[in-house]
């Protein structure tokens, strides 16, 4: 069985440092554009450049993240930045857009296109059907249980598994939230993070705080066991977002975790080590969907921030200073917070006063005061929190930087009147360096073998280690400066092989037939009934469920909307693409559209007309017809999927209440709590497009209004 690889992230080139320090086999990163974490560092195609080379010396992989939505005028530059990464060595993409994928897989015929979490794929069916289509790798949904990771597994595609770091709440690529109430969406990069922020259930805060869409942060270390029994291909740490001390400690965590579970010991964290990730950061932990965590086990109502570790309780408040009783060691600069209303204070150990005297630490269960605003309204027994410790990111720094070595073997020959020619080996590749300079027949203090193997096993800080050597020394003298060059020589052709690990195909031209068949008769298509309305007007009855764990047993889909990729792996007949689908560009339009039944295309709600006019354009130029193309109109969309809610008694929740006074209806469906947006969408209808219309609770005197309005504008 192959390792299981431990995938790190890297925000900025010196996270990416600090994981292959810490002993990771691949790294995850984003260029300056079409990333999911636009506000990560990210890196510049130089920086790319210093990375992949850098990483494939040491042997990790490097895979870049290219998982936002595409709109038709974004294509282009994004196919740029694959032809730059397939051109450059890259080990693999992480995709959301069906139409980048699509194209991409045409184009650039060897390069492994990774499906992104955000491609909403969470069975095995849509394993399945992303692996037929090309894709080597599926991210699974964050909400995937162990039994259907398996299920996935089986298909014989490679599944990567989130096993550390922050949650979603939604499942990914279905939340719509941020793009709704903030117009910024997730699905684009650029997130608001709407469930950190504080909400009531039916007007009412619950018991245990008032973020009640805060999910604790993920952390599977105790089950590595578990997930490499089940054969996932990639256990994947988030945290681009993340500081490098952060990205050292958790990789060199799991990295011990991973090595101890292939050599047949537990593994099993200890105190320290725990206190020690909590400080990097948290929100408490949870071991989340994938192991079945209850709702009270997965979320954290109480803060959605970093909450570090409760050092100590304030005994007495004075103005601009406080006095605590510590449970945990103190230093000075440690970053605090104090737990207290109406808001939280923040503040750095800067004075620590014990006894009247200035000191640099202090010890559990000892009391200090510390310095704080005098402005701020703190209360006596409010908690005091470290969300950073000084000595700690101080040892962690001392790390990252520390090489990743690999084995080497080398084989030299050393004798008179010729040169010194060093062969090094790292099992797969082989090279020879010959010495400048001839070795002399030495008179009087030969170079003996131990002498001459000493100065060639001084790899220095690289990224070499050798682990056997052995030769010839006659009697001979060579200069210790011949000698290193030689020895530099054979190193720097070694990292010139290992650094180019791919040899590519060359592109491929983009050349596509898409079978024209009759233009669909309807004009407007309406989910969520399926009495028939008048002519012209599809009703669809309601979609295929967005959530479908273990996927279906029907063999045939006829005259359904399709909500996720496991749909697409039956026989369809007269199927429409749905808008769950995420489909915003013409390249998508032209994925769905090849596959057999498929008749109509519901774009994505996201998309402005000047996108949607882009799209027809460039469809009709390229396949020559107009594709069958449908806009939501109106109707109330779900903003987020919650798997199994958000609150103990989430099954009688109502209405969401945020902080402006925005009122969401929750249905649910199944075991997912669906939040729908405050107020139906309304839009005119396209002119070029048919139109799409989600009915929930309207009467059907209510649908005919919509469906007769909807005429009114197209024909007026």
């Amino acid at each position: 069985m192959k390792k299981i690889e431990l995938l790190a992230p890297a925000g900025n080139p010196e996270a990416l440092k600090a994981a292959v320090s810490a002993g990771c086999d691949a790294v995850y990163l984003g260029l300056t554009s079409f990333s999911a974490r636009a506000f990560a560092g990210n890196f510049t195609h130089e920086q790319y450049l210093e990375a992949i080379r850098y990483c494939h010396i040491r042997d990790v992989k490097i895979y870049v993240t290219v998982n936002t939505l595409m709109y038709e005028n974004e294509i282009d530059a994004a196919m740029a930045e694959l032809r730059f990464l397939y051109e450059n060595d890259v080990d693999g993409v992480m995709i959301q857009d069906f139409g980048l994928f699509h194209k991409a897989h045409l184009c650039f015929p060897d390069l492994p296109l990774f499906c992104s979490t955000q491609m909403h794929i969470h069975n095995a069916d849509g394993a399945a059907f992303m692996k037929q289509q090309g894709a080597s790798r599926v991210v699974a949904a964050r909400e995937t249980p162990l039994s259907v990771i398996r299920d996935m597994v089986s298909t014989g595609i490679e599944i990567e598994v989130f096993a550390y770091g922050a949650l979603c709440i939604s499942y990914s690529g279905q939340c719509l939230m941020s793009q709704a109430m903030k117009q910024r969406s997730g699905n684009r990069g650029i997130c608001a993070q709407m469930c950190r922020m504080k909400y009531k259930a039916d007007d009412r805060y619950a018991k245990d705080g008032e973020y009640l869409l805060s999910p604790r942060d993920l952390n599977l270390i105790e089950r590595i066991p578990e997930l490499i029994g089940a054969g996932v291909s990639s256990l994947k740490i988030e945290g681009r977002m993340k500081r490098p001390e952060y990205v050292y400690l958790v990789i060199k965590t799991f990295r011990e975790a991973i090595d101890a579970c292939y050599e047949g010991r537990p593994y099993h964290l200890s105190r320290e080590r725990l206190q020690d990730l909590k400080l990097m950061f948290n929100r408490d932990f949870t071991e989340g969907h994938i192991f079945s965590a209850a709702v009270s086990e997965r979320m954290n109502h109480f803060r959605p921030n970093h909450m570090g570790i409760t050092i100590g309780t304030i005994t007495e408040v004075r103005k601009g200073k406080v006095r605590v009783q510590l449970k945990e060691d103190l230093h000075q600069h440690d970053g605090l917070r104090i737990i207290d209303h109406p808001e939280d204070i923040g503040l750095i150990a800067v004075r620590i006063e014990k006894n009247g005297k200035l000191v640099n630490s202090a010890r559990s269960g000892e009391q200090v005061w510390l310095d704080c605003p005098a402005d701020a309204r703190i209360h006596k027994g409010s908690l005091l929190q470290k969300t950073s410790d000084y000595l700690l990111l101080k040892e962690i720094g001392s790390h990252i930087g520390e090489e990743k070595t690999s084995e080497i073997r080398m084989e030299y020959t050393a004798e008179p009147e010729t040169p010194l020619i060093l062969t090094v080996s790292d099992g797969m590749h082989t090279v020879t360096a010959v010495s400048d300079q001839l070795c002399d027949y030495a008179r009087n203090a030969p170079l003996d073998s131990v002498k001459l193997e000493r100065s060639l096993c001084r790899t220095g800080d690289g990224p070499y280690r050798v682990a056997e050597i052995s030769g010839t020394c006659g009697h001979v003298f060579l200069p210790v400066s011949i000698i290193n060059e030689t020895r530099r020589a054979a190193l720097e052709q070694l990292d010139e092989l290992r650094a180019h690990r791919h040899l590519y195909s060359p592109e491929q031209p983009y050349t596509i037939t898409l079978e024209h068949t009759a233009d669909p008769a309807e004009q407007i298509i309406i989910s969520g009934i399926r009495n028939s309305i008048e002519p012209g007007i599809l009703s669809a009855g309601d979609p295929l469920p967005v959530i479908s764990e273990n996927g279906s047993t029907a063999e045939l889909y006829e005259n359904r909307i399709l909500s996720q990729p496991g749909d697409f792996n039956r026989i369809l007949h007269d199927c429409t693409a749905g808008m769950n689908l995420n489909i915003a560009n013409s390249y998508a339009c032209a994925f769905f559209l090849q596959i057999p039944g498929i008749r109509r295309l519901i774009l994505s709600s996201e998309m402005k007309d000047i996108n949607i006019d882009a799209l027809i354009n460039a469809f009709e130029e390229r396949y020559g017809f107009h594709p069958p193309v449908y806009v939501p109109v109106y109707g109330r969309r779900v903003l987020m999927y919650i798997k199994d809610g958000f609150l103990p008694e989430w099954k009688t929740v109502h209405t969401l209440t945020d902080v402006p006074g925005n009122h969401y209806p929750v249905t649910v469906q199944d075991r997912t709590a669906c939040i729908l947006e405050p107020e139906p969408i309304r839009r005119e209808p396209h002119p070029r497009c048919g139109s799409y219309v989600m009915i929930t609770d309207e009467n059907i005197q209510t649908v005919k209004r919509i469906a007769e309005e909807i005429y009114e504008e197209i024909y007026h």
